[in-house]
């Protein structure tokens, strides 16, 4: 007796869809995509028990006649390639012709479907696999599938599905994907025959956007499109100070199909890093269009993930577009919070009582300054995009934890936000009055409507991390006594081997020594108080973790980690004069707010504040 046989076609379905369908979210996604691409200008979803109760898809595409039908059920059935050149130029969202077969196998399935042109149509009934029951039926245009009690014929899938909840989560997620890809269609979700999202369609992508993200959301979006190699990268992204918990808020499109990308992630991310929190994500929609042939969308079964051709290519363009939307985004971003420097003249300011010969545009505008935020921080949402409701409104989190700071903290930016720009005030931190230390950690100073701490560690990485990322061309150098002598291990010499003229460029100089021995003999000017040794390795270790994919991503790796070590310690007593050289500097920095590892390094406790806590309100 021989020890191999060919599986029946039933368990092959049943293997494949394993792989295709991993749960109720996954079923939605293939017949969703379906329906795209047969031209659809509507597609309406309906579940039961978060899908795994029943699943129905009903679109007005083109549908199909009774042969193609009973094909479309058959593996490897497809309308959409006809020749192995056709997998290298892949136009369509679902093209491998399993994903009805895999579905009908562990399922009760049903497809009812009519062309535009025809009198009727034709209804397919199948159960685990197998084909029940065929019949001409009435029906409108387009297709209708209904899926059933899904895996109820395979008990050891069904048991790893989720609640009805935390499928329908899913489900929402991928809907919501889908939709922000494909703005010109009508998308409706429906769970238990009640209407949960509907999203007309429009001309604009920015505006399905402020459809599935709510319109709070999608104003704090900044938009940004470019164009280089036959590469197009378009989208929006927000503000810093939105934070999300997980990535489920980056949206990534290529080629018009949803996708879950390392690179691309990874870009967007490292573009964020040194503005947001360790550990908390941005909210980013980045499409990326670009030839068929130099993306290969056949890598998983789910179509989930992708393969560029040229992926450094894509990464430079993307990475362009990403950091140029956010250097554009400053100044909207920012600007309530560090407006330009303003001119002190001489006076009191007798509404506080604090100050003593200085008067300034506050005296007439005091409510103005509020527009200092009290923590430059962001959201604290711990709900995922999928199961947030469509508009729903997005909160802010108080730093102390105190419901009613956190009430003044809204109250404070609600009385700011809403005032034209001239009526703004202005400062500077060097031009506010230094009261001291506290702990040797933070620097107080008194401002016109209340009291700023700045953490003094967090300030200097700051200055740092800007004086190094923005060097343009070689860099000072300091010339060590003794060179550093760093012996390596095979894998290390070959990142420093291939990043020495970019190490260069800012003011390093490491020579091959033989082998893997290399001598550093000088370091950045900035940076010589730091152990060279100390440096170089933690700079492998970045590159080993964080693989930077160009130029720029290790200058600002170095930028970080150099001004985390070379920064002023919390418990470092500082001079008078050292401090205002501190905030002379931190007033001339870009993104004065947060430190490269995204933590704020300021806030504010406003007099407001104060008077309450003590009751003289």
């Amino acid at each position: 007796m021989t020890k191999i046989s060919i599986l029946p076609d039933i368990l092959c379905n049943q293997i494949a869809a394993g792989e295709v369908v991993e749960r109720p979210a996954a079923v939605v996604k293939e017949l969703v995509e379906n329906s795209i691409d047969a031209g659809s200008s509507r597609i309406t979803v309906s579940l039961l028990q978060g899908g795994r109760k029943e699943i129905r898809v009903i679109d007005n595409g083109c549908g199909m006649q009774a042969e193609d039908a009973l094909l479309a059920i058959e593996r490897h059935a497809t309308s959409k390639i006809h020749s192995a050149e056709d997998l290298h130029a892949i136009h369509t969202l679902g093209f491998r012709g399993e994903a009805l077969p895999s579905i009908a196998s562990v399922s009760r399935f049903e497809l009812v479907t009519r062309e535009q042109d025809s009198l009727s149509g034709i209804q397919v009934r199948i159960e685990g696999g197998v084909l029940r029951d065929v019949r001409e039926r009435g029906t409108p245009p387009g297709t209708q599938i209904q899926v059933r009690d899904l895996f109820y014929n395979v008990p050891a899938r069904r048991k790893f599905m989720r609640t009805a909840e935390t499928e329908l989560a899913y489900i929402t997620d991928q809907f919501f994907r889908v939709s922000m890809a494909h703005f010109a269609i009508h998308f409706q979700l429906c769970s238990h025959e009640r209407l949960i999202h509907d999203f007309p369609g429009c001309g604009d992508w920015s505006r399905r956007a402020g459809q599935v993200l709510g319109q709070e959301v999608s104003k704090g979006l900044d938009s940004f499109q470019i164009e280089k190699n036959g590469i197009s990268v378009w989208g929006s992204l927000g503000s810093p100070q939105v934070q999300r918990t997980n990535s489920q808020s980056l949206f990534l499109f290529v080629n018009g199909r949803p996708v879950w990308d390392r690179l691309l992630q990874r870009t967007i991310l490292t573009a964020y890093e040194a503005l947001i929190p360790r550990g908390k994500f941005p909210v980013a929609i980045l499409f990326v269009e670009l030839p068929p042939d130099c993306v290969d969308v056949n890598v998983h079964p789910a179509k989930r993930e992708i393969r560029f051709k040229n992926p450094g290519e894509v990464i430079e363009v993307v990475r362009e577009g990403v950091l140029s939307a956010l250097a554009s985004s400053r100044p909207k971003t920012f600007s309530s919070f560090m407006p330009e420097k303003p001119s002190f003249a001489k006076g009191t300011l007798s509404q506080t009582g604090f100050f003593r010969e200085r008067q300034t545009p506050f005296n007439s505008r005091r409510d103005a300054a509020k527009n200092i935020p009290w923590v430059v921080t962001g959201e604290d949402t711990n709900v995922p995009v999928a199961e947030r409701g469509q508009g729903e409104e997005e909160g802010a989190r108080g730093p102390t934890g105190n419901a009613e700071a956190g009430e003044d903290l809204a109250h404070d930016r609600e009385s700011s936000g809403g005032m034209p720009p001239e009526a703004r005030s202005t400062f500077s931190f060097s031009d506010l009055v230094l009261i001291g230390q506290l702990a040797n950690a933070f620097i107080l100073l008194e401002a016109p409507d209340g009291l700023i701490l700045i953490d003094q560690h967090a300030a200097h990485e700051r200055v740092l991390f800007n004086s190094l990322g923005n060097r343009h061309g070689p860099g000072a150098s300091q010339l060590l006594t003794v060179p550093a002598v760093l012996e390596l291990m095979p894998r290390e010499a070959v990142y420093i081997r291939k990043w020495m003229k970019s190490l260069a460029g800012i003011g390093f100089e490491i020579t091959p020594f033989g082998g893997s021995t290399f001598s550093v003999g000088a370091v950045p000017a900035i940076l010589s108080g730091i152990s060279p040794e100390e440096m170089i390795r933690d700079l492998l270790k970045f590159v080993e973790e964080e693989g930077p994919a160009s130029e720029s991503g290790l200058m600002a790796g170095i930028a970080k980690i150099a001004s985390c070590k070379g920064a002023v310690k919390a418990g470092q007593k500082l001079k008078d004069e050292e401090i205002r050289h501190l905030l002379q500097t931190l007033d001339d920095t870009d993104h004065p707010f947060t430190c490269p590892h995204g933590r704020p390094l300021w806030f504010k406790l406003s007099y407001d504040q104060i008077k309450r806590f003590f009751k003289r309100t």
